[in-house]
């Protein structure tokens, strides 16, 4: 599966969206845990600032789910305007 590849600790799935101006990141990644269970981190800001706005972590115990989270993220990303970066 596609989606498969976002599981690892280099490739994160980036949103950008442009607004107001200003250009607007949304980045997610999954990692699997020591524990068996697979964490969602995402990050979003602002391009132009250093630091990222806020990190968020969700955990889930399988990797279904977090596939299905994954997608969720993505089509609610997208109703609000953001692109996918190639």
């Amino acid at each position: 599966m596609l989606l498969d590849s976002y599981i690892t600790n280099e490739r994160a799935m980036i949103l950008f969206k442009n607004s107001n101006e200003k250009i607007y990141y949304y980045k997610v990644n999954i990692y699997p845990t020591l524990f068996g269970d697979f964490l969602i981190q995402k990050e979003y800001g602002a391009a132009q600032n250093i630091n990222p706005t806020n990190t968020i972590k969700e955990y889930t115990t399988s990797k279904k789910e977090a596939m299905f989270k994954l997608l969720d993220i993505l089509v609610h990303k997208k109703d609000l305007g953001y692109l996918k970066a190639s």
